[in-house]
């Protein structure tokens, strides 16, 4: 059985998408209900929160992954059409983080 190449990048694409997204999420969280130091002045620790922020959203991403895969089986060209949102999204919540929390 030989598998199609593009639900697999879309599943990829999927997963690199909500890497970012989950960090800025994650930072906004912290910034806001957290009374942790700012990653930004922090520069060696092996415990820093960016580092768990990265991973929560390597995490995220790996559980993303198939659900964009099976959804790119069934109706690729519309998958396609939201991981495009997606692509917005993730750009201004990485905007709006980086901007209004940093």
């Amino acid at each position: 059985m030989r598998r199609q190449p593009a639900p697999l990048l879309a599943a990829l694409l999927g997963a690199l998408l909500v890497v970012p997204a989950a960090y800025a999420l994650l930072r906004g969280y912290d910034a806001l209900f957290s009374s942790e130091a700012n990653p930004a002045t922090v520069v060696t620790s092996l415990r820093i929160a960016m580092y768990w922020r990265l991973a929560v959203g390597a995490y995220v991403g790996g559980m993303a992954a198939p659900l964009v895969y099976l959804a790119a089986r069934r109706d690729l060209f519309r998958t396609l059409r939201g991981l495009e949102l997606g692509v917005l999204l993730v750009g201004a919540l990485l905007l709006a983080q980086g901007t209004l929390l940093p």
